[in-house]
C-alpha cells in the first residue's frame, strides 16, 4: 500500500512536469490559456510534494504501533546461564511468530536451537526463553559470531509482517555481565536447604555412632 502510493505521487509529478514542458514548447508561452494551466500544474506539484512529508508521518505512526517480536541473548536474567529469548518490544500483540535463521545457534550440548521456531503470540513487553548454556563458556564460543535471520509474523488485524534481526553476544564479552551481586546472592542462598540436609545427615549418622558406641560400652 505504501509503494502504490509513492508510485502514484511520482506518477502524478512526472505527468505534471511533462504537461509544463510540452505546454512551453509545443503551444508556447505567449498563450495566456498555457500559464492559466501551468499555474494549476504548479498547484498539482506543490501538493504532491507535500504529500510525502505526511506519508512519512503515517508510516512511522504505522511502524510504531505495530508488534516487534524481537530475539536476542541473554546473560544477565540468570546467573551464568545464556538464554535466548524473543521479547516483543511493539506496543500491540503479534501472533504466528516464526523465526527464520540463516545459520541456526547452538547450545551446549551441540544441537540447534529450534524451541523458539515458532511461538503462537506475546503480548506486549511479554518474553519466552530457553536455555543455551553456561553464559561464559558460550559467549566465548559465540565471540565473534552473529545469528542473522527473519521473523515473520501478523498484527491484531491479521496482516502479515516481516522483521530482520541480528543476535550477538560481541557487546557482552568485555562488559560486567550484572550491575550488582543480587543474582549471585540469589543463587548461592538455593544451596542452603541442601547444605542443611547434608548437616542434618552428618548430625544423624553421629548420633547413630554414639549411640552404637554406647550400646557396646554398656555390654
Amino acid at each position: 500500500m505504501r509503494n502504490l502510493v509513492r508510485v502514484t505521487l511520482f506518477i502524478v509529478l512526472l505527468a505534471a512536469i511533462g504537461l509544463i514542458v510540452f505546454l512551453l514548447i509545443f503551444v508556447g508561452p505567449k498563450e495566456k490559456e498555457t500559464w492559466a494551466t501551468i499555474t494549476g500544474l504548479l498547484a498539482v506539484i506543490a501538493a504532491a510534494i507535500s504529500a510525502f512529508p505526511a506519508l512519512r508521518v503515517l508510516e512511522l505512526q504505522d511502524d510504531s504501533s505495530q508488534p516487534r517480536p524481537t530475539p536476542y541473548f541473554d546473560v544477565s536474567s540468570r546467573y551464568n546461564l545464556l538464554q535466548l529469548r524473543v521479547k516483543n518490544i511493539g506496543p500491540n500483540v503479534a501472533y504466528e511468530i516464526r523465526l527464520k535463521w540463516k545459520i541456526h545457534p547452538l547450545d551446549h550440548h551441540g544441537d540447534e536451537i529450534t524451541a523458539l521456531d515458532y511461538i503462537p503470540s506475546l503480548l506486549p513487553e511479554q518474553t519466552v526463553s530457553t536455555l543455551v548454556g553456561v553464559s561464559t563458556d558460550m559467549v566465548k564460543k559465540y565471540s565473534n559470531m552473529r545469528f542473522e535471520g527473519e521473523a515473520e509474523f501478523k498484527d491484531s488485524n491479521g496482516k502479515s509482517l516481516r522483521q530482520w534481526f541480528v543476535c550477538s553476544t560481541q557487546e557482552h564479552g568485555k562488559r560486567l555481565v550484572h550491575d550488582e551481586e543480587l543474582p549471585k546472592t540469589l543463587r548461592e542462598l538455593q544451596d542452603i536447604p541442601k547444605q542443611l540436609e547434608k548437616i542434618v545427615d552428618s548430625l544423624n549418622t553421629m548420633s547413630e555412632n554414639q549411640r552404637g558406641r554406647t550400646g557396646d560400652d554398656a555390654e
